[in-house]
């Protein structure tokens, strides 16, 4: 069996980072360390973290910095590790107690999977289930969790092959796992799901204020656009990925714009669909944005998807947002 790292980037997170702790030393497989790094909290993250560090000391390795960010934090994470493999759990976050064994317990020597990939729930404070996702086996399942966590990596894979994640305010997730779902073939997917991405209402509230025009949004397109050209991934992927930017830019018009007038939506808009005119000169035409298409992608989305589109084509997209926006 293959020993596993386990990245969990700390910050401010008293509430929740003890649950998060117990259910990985809770697994049913055992051969495992966990990197806590507290990046800077200023609650007592760090007393609760010393607390298991001198229970579990052959388990736990604890690292205490001036915040350097998640993205900084999970790169130099990766580079320290020790196990074969790499998860990432987020502080608010826990697993179930067979989420490690089913991971490690799918990987084949003769394929030697470099990602496994699981579905999540999203929980809520009343310990209630508000969504579960549950991946098919379809190309575009690689796609739907671009999170790093509800996966497990071959660190030989991601270090031979650069991938690291983006130091920007937005995204830098989306920058590691496009590389890491489309540079190998060698990608399983399964239909569990063992993994809790925990609704905190705290960071929620944070995450509805943000506001398009102080993220860098253009940054992350381009750093993305870039890195997958540079790497080759682009041409053997192009429609697909095509179609990701488009849903993409669709999801951050849809949940970055509350409250904006209609003057900032309209330059948000018009810079983001000019950025898409000059790298996807066809995406008006993409074949994935179909009432029926692509499989695995929740219907949902689809539907939302190609009505945006529809309405992108005849000039009355941008006032769905703004009337969005205002809801």
């Amino acid at each position: 069996m293959n020993k596993v790292t386990i990245i969990i980037p700390v910050y401010n997170s008293e509430k929740y980072i003890g649950r998060c702790i117990e259910s990985i030393l809770n697994q049913t497989f055992q051969d495992f360390e966990i990197q806590i790094i507290n990046d800077g909290s200023k609650d007592k993250s760090q007393q609760i973290i010393n607390s298991y560090k001198k229970k579990y000391p052959n388990k736990i390795i604890a690292i205490e910095q001036k915040n350097k960010g998640v993205a900084t934090t999970r790169n130099e994470a990766i580079k320290r590790a020790n196990g074969d493999y790499i998860a990432f759990i987020d502080n608010d976050d826990f697993i179930d107690e067979k989420y490690l064994e089913t991971l490690i317990g799918s990987l084949d020597d003769s394929d030697n999977y470099d990602v496994v990939i699981s579905g999540y729930r999203r929980t809520n404070s009343k310990d209630k289930v508000i969504k579960k996702m549950k991946l098919k086996d379809t190309e575009w399942s690689k796609f739907m969790i671009l999170a790093p966590w509800a996966k497990i990596y071959k660190k030989s894979y991601l270090i031979d092959n650069e991938i690291e994640f983006l130091s920007i305010n937005i995204g830098e997730d989306i920058f590691f796992n496009l590389q890491a779902m489309l540079i190998s073939n060698k990608i399983k997917i399964l239909d569990y799901v063992g993994y809790n991405w925990f609704f905190n209402d705290e960071s929620v509230s944070n995450s509805k204020q943000k506001n398009i025009m102080n993220l860098q949004i253009s940054n992350l397109l381009n750093s993305c656009y870039n890195i997958l050209e540079e790497k080759n991934i682009l041409k053997n992927n192009y429609e697909i990925l095509e179609y990701h930017f488009i849903r993409y830019i669709f999801w951050i018009l849809s949940f970055s714009t509350k409250k904006l007038k209609y003057k900032e939506i309209s330059m948000a808009y018009d810079e983001l669909f000019n950025w898409l005119e000059d790298r996807f000169i066809g995406y008006k035409k993409n074949n994935f944005v179909k009432f029926s298409r692509p499989k695995g992608e929740i219907f949902k989305v689809r539907f939302m998807v190609k009505v945006f589109m529809i309405l992108h084509k005849i000039h009355l997209a941008k006032l769905l947002i703004y009337i969005y926006s205002k809801l």
